[in-house]
């Protein structure tokens, strides 16, 4: 346990907090309609400019050059259409085209809370997180499923002497789900986004989770070894 307490403040904590950063700008990104604060905090305190692994996936320096043009110069006519292209692209009023569910893109009925929703409440349960607003927004919305990411990096920091399985389980959910269908959803945001926020976030999304999987396996190998 000792040994492991090491690894996380050593070598282990530095990747773990990127990846939570990363996570926390994603999650709140797509978990529901932008504030102008929160377009605002983006803009002035230059968290997408910081946004980890640029140099590491050429989509996500794609995508964060592309969302921080688009919040040059916001103003309330421009926060507007980013809000309402969020609006759009998941909530309607009209046919959603980019439905912000697991079990929309891996079912063959394209409908929410099937099983694919169950097993995303499954991996929640074990560790006592629920959702927010569990029972009116399906388990599996994208935004969710970010922000389980999150507070399991959050969890991994705070409680060392459980991080191995808690970056398996992370490494479990990000392969069994996550990549599963994001890249899907990311590619149809880009393709009917009409804000160049939102088309910028979706690459950045699709090519930090390709990078995550790599950062993972770094740290659960690091884990062993320790």
């Amino acid at each position: 346990m000792h040994m492991q307490s090491e690894c996380v403040l050593g070598q282990c904590k530095p990747l773990i907090e990127l990846r939570m950063y990363a996570y926390g700008v994603l999650y709140r990104t797509f978990l529901e309609e932008p504030t102008m604060d929160f377009l605002n905090f983006l803009k002035d305190d230059q968290f997408l400019k910081f946004f980890p692994f640029q140099d590491e996936h050429p989509l996500i320096k794609q995508g964060i050059e592309l969302a921080v043009q688009s919040l040059n110069d916001l103003d309330p006519e421009r926060y507007e259409r980013i809000r309402w292209d969020y609006t759009r692209l998941f909530i309607g009023p009209h046919k959603i085209p980019t439905p912000p569910w697991e079990s929309v893109y891996l079912n063959k009925e394209r409908l929410i809370f099937q099983e694919e929703t169950l097993n995303v409440r499954r991996a929640y349960l074990k560790y006592c997180l629920i959702p927010k607003n569990i029972g009116q927004e399906a388990d599996d919305h994208l935004g969710y499923e970010l922000d389980f990411m999150y507070q399991l990096c959050q969890l991994s920091l705070e409680n060392t002497e459980y991080i191995g399985s808690v970056l398996s389980d992370q490494k479990d959910f990000l392969e069994n789900h996550i990549l599963k269908w994001v890249p899907l959803i990311c590619k149809d945001i880009f393709i009917h986004a009409k804000t160049d926020f939102y088309k910028g976030m979706a690459i950045c999304l699709e090519g930090f989770i390709e990078t995550d999987k790599k950062a993972l396996k770094e740290l659960i190998d690091q884990v062993k070894l320790s």
